[in-house]
């Protein structure tokens, strides 16, 4: 079962990071339209920066997911060399399954959110808060996702040596 999680977990984070770039992409040309109008023509659009400025909030929430997957979460592995290698994967599996917890609490919360913000609209844009909104739990659980998958492995397998933190992910 791990295999095909893994499996899984490899193409959830190869389309997020597809979607990620693409984002922004629009964000560096909406950007780049608004400044080029701005200081050549005298003349700016009113949606770019609110365009920019959401599709931003999703860019850092499906990165936060690859980084997740990556293993790339701030740690303190000061402690480490003490503890025996399986308990090691042990501790490791319980932060990771308290971090679960906790985001599965920002999924059930975030779609409270979305769903409320249904009644807003973004002023320039006129679509709703609920597609802004729901940035936070569709991240949240991507990230949920991955955290599972790596308690697990760590469960199984025990803890993976990653060396060094240096940052694997690429978005």
């Amino acid at each position: 079962m791990l295999p095909l999680l893994e499996r899984l977990a490899t193409v959830l984070s190869w389309v997020t990071s597809a979607v990620a770039r693409v984002l922004l992409l629009i964000i560096f040309g909406v950007l780049f339209l608004q400044v080029v109008l701005r200081y050549a023509f005298g003349f700016s659009l009113p949606w770019p920066e609110e365009v920019s400025r959401y599709l931003m909030v999703w860019v850092v929430m499906l990165a936060g997911s690859l980084l997740v997957r990556d293993d790339q979460l701030v740690r303190v592995d000061f402690f480490d060399h003490f503890w025996p290698q399986r308990l090691l994967g042990y501790r490791n599996a319980a932060f990771r399954l308290l971090l679960a917890a906790m985001l599965a609490v920002l999924v059930w919360k975030g779609f409270e959110n979305a769903l409320f913000g249904q009644r807003r609209q973004a002023v320039t844009l006129g679509i709703s808060f609920f597609w802004i909104y729901l940035s936070v739990p569709v991240g949240a659980a991507l990230m949920l996702f991955h955290m599972l998958v790596l308690a697990l492995r760590d469960l199984i397998r025990g803890p993976v040596d990653t060396g060094p933190s240096i940052l694997n992910s690429e978005i």
